[in-house]
């Protein structure tokens, strides 16, 4: 495993890795990388798959193990996301584009990434980062947070 990591990233790492590995089986395949990137909105044509699984799949196997996709999102962890970056991640929260994230639409994205989660969850994360108390995430505050977790 990458040296670089702690505990609690490499787990934030196998978790979003089985969120990919949809079957089970240990690897991602280019299917389920589709999969993926259909729920989360993403377009993405059949020779972009098949050159990120090519960036990926380190073995030629033709899927990637857990500890090539370690390899790969192991930087992301210590790099700071550009401004173009940020604004593309608030814009898929920001659904209705009234430059809030409301609680219908972090529930809407958070249930494509973790299924199963409540109002009260996403009530909880609105709070969490909620500092002026509008019941809603601005931009400012959504960076604050995406900037401040990158650090931890």
């Amino acid at each position: 495993m990458n040296q670089r990591l702690n505990q609690k990233q490499l787990k934030e790492l196998k978790d979003c890795f089985n969120f990919f590995d949809g079957d089970n089986s240990g690897s991602i395949s280019v299917k389920e990388l589709k999969k993926v990137c259909e729920s989360l909105s993403i377009n993405v044509r059949e020779r972009e798959l098949n050159e990120l699984m090519k960036l990926m799949d380190s073995d030629g196997s033709g899927c990637v193990d857990f500890q090539e996709f370690v390899d790969v999102m192991a930087d992301q962890f210590f790099r700071e996301p550009t401004p173009a970056e940020l604004e593309a991640a608030f814009d898929t929260f920001d659904q209705d584009k009234s430059g809030y994230i409301n609680e219908e639409e972090l529930l809407v994205v958070m249930s494509r990434f973790k299924g199963n989660i409540t109002k009260s969850d996403v009530q909880k994360m609105i709070s969490a980062v909620d500092k002026d108390r509008d019941n809603r995430i601005n931009k400012k505050e959504f960076i604050n947070i995406v900037l401040n977790h990158n650090k931890n």
